[in-house]
């Protein structure tokens, strides 16, 4: 442990050492390297701890050009705009606040999410990922307040170049009625190229193929608001609550990653199941998004 922690140092020392203008002579850098020697492993351990740890802030807001009830196009011609802040660090930590704007809804935020949660990575490759936490529902709206909590859990993983993966969320809602949410997600993350000699400004293709199941009792207050007239409307109530696929969705986007700043646009297309009374269900409802995100290191 010893030898690679010192010649981990060695190596940033020297890079150091190369960038200064003065040239230094053979007795100086003796000296630095006696120096090295004299530090043991705990200070060096310390080092390395230092060097591991992050704490982030990801602010992000995206665009969605229609609204879908399960997948389903209701007639209704509303976007969305949903924002979100989530703070994360090292000790897999994580905390966040979210909420969606609706065009035609009144009131028009319709809601926001308070999440919290523990996250961590394993694996030989460290390409696998569970997390556990808690999400609380507020509505604007004081009747729409079935679901008020849920318990949420998510396992991820990836390829070790990180160039596909796949992920499994559940969540157990609750509060005046239950229910279950669970999504089958399979994505890629293909780099079309670079935008400088650097690298770290990229043109990437992010497409994502989700398979959405559920069993809950549906809330159609805001629908019923809005004076749509749907007359198999109780039908799909009764319907949802037996746990069954209800959507397949398929997300194409375009992803620009500069730096810690990054633009999406994307074309999806969403894929509902069929109901047995439903006769002409939309397998073809599309809608693109716009979505735009940032990192801040508060590290220090």
């Amino acid at each position: 442990m010893k030898k690679h922690l010192l010649f981990f140092l060695l190596l940033i020392f020297s890079q150091l050492i190369s960038s200064q203008v003065v040239e230094q002579t053979d007795d100086d850098i003796d000296e630095i390297i006696e120096n090295l020697l004299d530090i043991d492993d705990a200070d060096l351990i310390e080092i390395i701890n230092d060097i591991n740890k992050y704490h982030f802030v990801l602010v992000s807001t995206d665009f969605s050009s229609k609204s879908y009830f399960l997948g389903r196009d209701l007639g209704l011609d509303q976007y969305n705009i949903t924002s979100q802040i989530m703070y994360q660090n090292h000790l897999g930590i994580f905390l966040g606040i979210s909420g969606t704007y609706y065009s035609k809804f009144d009131p028009k935020w319709d809601i926001t999410v308070l999440t919290g949660g523990y996250g961590i990575d394993f694996g030989k490759n460290k390409n696998l990922r569970a997390e556990l936490g808690y999400s609380r529902y507020i509505f604007s709206d004081p009747n729409s307040n079935d679901f008020e909590n849920s318990i949420d859990i998510n396992l991820d993983f990836s390829t070790t170049n990180n160039q596909f993966g796949s992920s499994i969320n559940s969540s157990y809602l609750f509060g005046k009625r239950t229910g279950f949410q669970t999504s089958i997600s399979f994505y890629g993350n293909l780099k079309l190229f670079n935008l400088n000699s650097s690298k770290q400004n990229t043109i990437n293709f992010k497409p994502n193929l989700a398979f959405i199941f559920g069993s809950e009792n549906i809330d159609t207050s805001r629908i019923d608001n809005l004076a749509i007239n749907l007359p198999f409307i109780n039908n799909i109530v009764n319907s949802f609550e037996e746990f069954n696929l209800r959507n397949t969705q398929i997300r194409l986007p375009i992803v620009f990653d500069l730096n810690m700043f990054s633009i999406e646009a994307g074309f999806n297309i969403n894929l509902p199941k069929a109901l047995s009374f439903e006769n002409n269900v939309d397998s073809t409802s599309t809608f693109f998004n716009l979505g735009l995100s940032y990192i801040f290191d508060v590290n220090k």
